[in-house]
Formats: C-alpha cells, structure tokens, sequence
C-alpha cells in the first residue's frame, strides 16, 4: 500500500518520490440498511487514495448515516464486524465507521499536541480509554504520553493486518518494499499508514484558533497569526475573529485615551 522505491542503477530517470501510497481497493458499498451498510465482495472499488481520504474519514466523527454512506460509496467497505448476507454481499455496521473515526481523530488531535510538547486533552485520552498521562519517574508527562500514542496506534497496525512485503516489479524492473494487508479491503491499512504518516510530520499539524482541531496546512503555519482548518475559512471565522479582535483593540484604545483625559 505505500511503496518504497529505488532507481536502477545506470538510469538517467529523476528519483521517484521516496514514499507512494497505492491505490484504495475494497468491496464495493451498494446501499445504506438502517444501522448497516450493504456491500458485494464480489465487486471491488478501486481509486486513487487522494490527499483528502483521511480528513474526509475524520469527518465521520460527527456524520449522519447518509454522510457515512457517500463516504463508503466512494472508497469500499472497511470489512470489519461483517454480517453475511445474500451471496457474497454482506452487512457492516455503521457504528464501526463512526466509532473507528472517533479513535483515529483522538489519535491525530494528540499527536498534534505532542508535537507542540502538551500531553493532549482528557477528553481525547478518555476516547482511548486512557487517563491523562503524568509523570513517572524517570518519565515525564510528556513521555508518557509518547508511549501511550505509540502502543495505542501499533493496535491500530495489528488490526489492520498490516506487514511488510519484498518483491521484484518487472515492469520498472526494480525491488519494492509494499506494506500489505491480510483482508480483503485495505482501506482500514491506508487510513493506518496516513495516520501514522500525518502524526510524525511535525510540520504538517496545525491546530485551528476556530475549531481548535487538527488539520493538515498547505504550507507551514506562522507561529505568530491565527491559523484556520479548510470548514473555519469556509464558515467565515477568521473574518469573524478579526472583527472581534478589532473591537477589542478599539475598546481598549478607547480606555486609554479617557484615562489620559
């Protein structure tokens, strides 16, 4: 599912880039069944999974059923807690995408604060079924929490069913090294690795001022101006907080000058 690629020796090719995630594949969702979600393992949905896969799967936190099934349709089935149905058509329940959202945006919002050197919030360690790590000699709180996000995301891993794969590509005529999976669909392993990828690039995190949730930026952030996720820019917040803060600025300039009066 992501590769790890070389050029052939004598090649004047440029270098590919170094990491490349694979396409998307997974039974084919067809309908949404009350709490479930029908799919036929008999049809597979192949696509390109997009700079926004992971964002759109977090967004699943908060979705509406309907919300969950676009989102389904699109990329596969994940295949976890299926229930049999006609043929080769099964039955997923829709709690399972939800509450898997749940615990990958609990993931994402601590590595985020890790990487700004906070331990995260109860409310996102209580998702994991944690309490607020704190210091423990020789450990800190900081560490703690390192080790708390580590062993929670390697369960991520084990469920999934990811490993790592060595073989010969005829067609570029080179090795590869591909992380695999055992299930049938390997949307729950691609989702696994750009968690991952997304939680080790420091620079990558940002947290909103809006929302206060984390979001991937186009470019690094200023550490000295507001920063917004994609959903606070289209609401209109940083024109609301820019207003709010030159109110408050008036309001104080306004105290300064009847005090000097």
């Amino acid at each position: 599912m992501v590769r790890r690629s070389e050029e052939t020796p004598g090649s004047d090719r440029r270098r590919e880039r170094p990491v490349q995630t694979a396409k998307v594949r997974g039974p084919k969702v067809l309908s949404l069944e009350g709490e479930y979600l029908l799919s036929d393992a008999n049809r597979i949905s192949i696509r390109p999974s997009g700079a926004g896969l992971l964002d759109g799967f977090l967004s699943l936190a908060d979705a509406e059923p309907d919300e969950v099934f676009k989102f389904a349709r699109k990329w596969g089935a994940l295949g976890l807690k299926r229930k049999a149905a006609a043929g080769l058509q099964f039955l997923e329940p829709l709690a399972v995408w939800t509450g898997l959202a749940v615990r990958f945006r609990a993931l994402q919002r601590i590595g985020a604060e890790l990487n700004r050197e906070h331990v995260g919030t109860a409310e996102d360690w209580k998702t994991l079924g944690l309490q607020v790590p704190v210091a423990v000699k020789p450990y800190s709180a900081i560490d703690e929490a390192r080790f708390g996000l580590i062993s929670h995301v390697g369960r991520l891993v084990r469920e999934a069913g990811l490993y790592p794969q060595l073989y010969w590509n005829k067609s570029t005529a080179q090795w590869q090294i591909e992380f695999s999976t055992y299930s049938s669909t390997n949307l729950f392993a691609v989702l696994v690795l750009k968690l991952m990828v997304s939680i080790a690039d420091k620079e990558g995190f940002a947290l909103c001022c809006g929302c206060s949730r984390s979001y991937i930026p186009e470019r690094q952030p200023s550490a000295h101006r507001r920063n917004y996720c994609p959903s606070c820019r289209r609401a209109g917040v940083p024109f609301r907080d820019s207003k709010r803060e030159q109110r408050r600025r008036e309001r104080k300039s306004a105290k300064t000058k009847k005090r000097k009066s």
